[in-house]
């Protein structure tokens, strides 16, 4: 099926729809201005960064039947990503987010219609589980559901699953199952949510690390934000502090996701930790620093290029 290593990532595809107004909005009319649809979802970005790290990448998720789902599909494909494994649901409107914006960019109101990702169910996994357990790393977003999650834990083998919280009110799924995680990658406010420590400066990062190896989590990325960087725990390994990248931020949206992707390619490439955390770092920065989600310019290449200039 597979004639080199591969990665999968399971997790959220969607299309993001952003009305932007070229001025004062009138709530009870038609307004001028720009509208754009773009692929996103963080599973689906993932694998597209992937992708663009040169990696054989999978996406498992589900869209609907209908133009935006073939929409997505083609585009992702597009980008080097494959999509044979996705599920098409009849009937089920593809993940999408809609979202409307003032003049000076502020969003005003936003509506998510994603459903669909009930479908990326365990039942679903299930038929594929000889090609999960094929796979060199699995990364699974916690838009999935904790049955799917728990399932894909149980079920992995001995391929190791890297999860992506994605939000303080979506990674509670993952707690009472930190053991069976290989790596795990949240921001400030998804540490705390998880382990209740409150995380108001650098020192209190180590003993969340404590609290998180104490459960079993064999690796913690954890990205504190503003100026501090990342600090990085290996269960019996390595730990320490990774300052910040420098970086001119265009565009916030995709950076968590980038970096993800670049913890992925890491271990495929059987880089040292630290390395892998800075070669992270890198990527993000790249994400922010791009006015897309996915920045095109994003290259194993191009990353290390960057992470050596920091360094110097």
């Amino acid at each position: 099926m597979c004639d080199k290593e591969y990665i999968i990532t399971i997790g959220s595809a969607n299309i993001d729809i952003a009305g932007y107004s070229y001025a004062s909005l009138n709530y009870a009319d038609s307004n001028p201005g720009k509208i754009k649809f773009t692929p996103g979802g963080v599973g689906r970005n993932i694998a597209h960064n992937l992708a663009l790290l040169g990696k054989n990448s999978w996406l498992m998720s589900a869209v609907g039947d209908d133009f935006y789902g073939q929409s997505l599909l083609a585009q992702t494909t597009q980008s080097g990503v494959n999509v044979d494994k996705c599920l098409i649901v009849n009937g089920e409107n593809t993940s999408s987010y809609l979202s409307l914006l003032d003049k000076t960019g502020e969003m005003l109101v936003a509506i998510n219609d994603m459903t669909i990702s009930e479908h990326i169910s365990a039942e679903f996994l299930s038929q594929h589980i000889d090609f999960i357990q094929g796979a060199k790393v699995i990364v699974a977003d916690c838009n999935i559901s904790e049955s799917t999650l728990v399932w894909l834990l149980n079920n992995a083998g001995k391929v190791p699953v890297f999860v992506d919280p994605v939000s303080a009110w979506k990674c509670v799924k993952i707690r009472e199952h930190l053991a069976q995680i290989h790596t795990l990658k949240p921001n400030r406010l998804e540490a705390e949510t998880l382990s209740g420590i409150s995380l108001s400066d650098r020192n209190d990062a180590e003993k969340v690390a404590v609290w998180f190896h104490t459960h079993g989590l064999n690796r913690l990325v954890l990205s504190m934000g503003g100026g501090d960087g990342v600090y990085y725990s290996e269960l019996y390994g390595a730990s320490g502090w990774s300052p910040p990248v420098k970086t001119q931020v265009v565009n916030v949206t995709g950076a968590g996701d980038a970096m993800m992707a670049g913890l992925a390619s890491c271990w495929v490439d059987n880089m040292p930790f630290i390395d892998s955390i800075r070669f992270a770092q890198g990527c993000s920065s790249m994400a922010l620093a791009s006015e897309y989600t996915n920045n095109p310019e994003l290259s194993v290449a191009n990353v290390k290029s960057l992470v050596e200039k920091q360094n110097v």
